[in-house]
């Protein structure tokens, strides 16, 4: 099997249905958007594709594929060197493999820094070269934006679309940002609710060199989605 197929018809927590009928498959390579407002169960859903979370009435069929998760907060340990982070991985290759993934990621010079002393967008730098560590062939990305300010959110939009280029790892990326969603992803599955459902699996117009112009897609997104952004 060389794509991740996702059957679910519902996702419980107790009496509350937090997801309702999503049914998509996202093959090798392939960047997908996860579009929906907060609330409506994007974090739940790449938490039954990680395997983190598991009941749900439905099915998740996984390829043999190693899957990476970077959450919305960084989660590194703050007694912790960014480095030291990164060398926990079971089999990551060490120090000297941490740093050389923390300059894959612009952070060679703050390998040695603790987290609380670098930036959000270093430290979700350091997260990502965290995922990396593992060589995954799908990386599941939880609002990597969220909360940047705009230069570091486009730093960070550059760094996610170069990793994936060089690595070809496949992609779920959950975002409420819509202007997001075109610029980092081949399809964009739109959910609404709560309870989520997939209401709709679009395309994007455009292809990869033409994301990275980000005139291109401002100038596209009122279209593409309709004026109510």
């Amino acid at each position: 099997m060389s794509k991740l197929e996702v059957d679910i018809s519902a996702k419980m927590f107790g009496a509350q249905k937090v997801l309702g009928e999503i049914r998509f498959e996202v093959p090798a390579g392939q960047r997908v958007a996860l579009l929906g407002v907060s609330g409506v169960g994007k974090s739940t859903l790449l938490s039954l594709i990680a395997g983190t979370e598991t009941e749900v009435e439905g099915r998740i069929l996984r390829p043999s594929w190693r899957i990476a998760m970077v959450f919305q907060t960084p989660r590194l340990l703050p007694w912790r060197t960014l480095a030291q982070n990164i060398a926990l991985v079971p089999d990551a290759g060490g120090l000297a493999r941490a740093r050389e993934l923390l300059g894959a990621v612009g952070l060679a010079d703050a390998a040695d820094q603790y987290p609380e002393k670098v930036s959000l967008g270093m430290q979700r730098r350091a997260a990502l070269a965290r995922a990396l560590a593992v060589d995954p062939d799908l990386i599941l990305m939880d609002e990597p934006l969220v909360s940047l300010d705009a230069t570091s959110a486009a730093e960070m939009r550059r760094l996610l679309t170069e990793t994936l280029d060089r690595t070809g790892a496949a992609a779920l990326i959950a975002t409420h940002d819509r202007r997001e969603a075109l610029a980092l992803a081949d399809r964009v599955l739109m959910l609404d609710g709560p309870p989520g459902r997939l209401a709709e699996d679009r395309q994007s117009p455009l292809d990869r060199a033409e994301r990275s112009d980000p005139n291109a897609v401002s100038s596209l997104h009122m279209d593409w989605f309709g004026a109510d952004v």
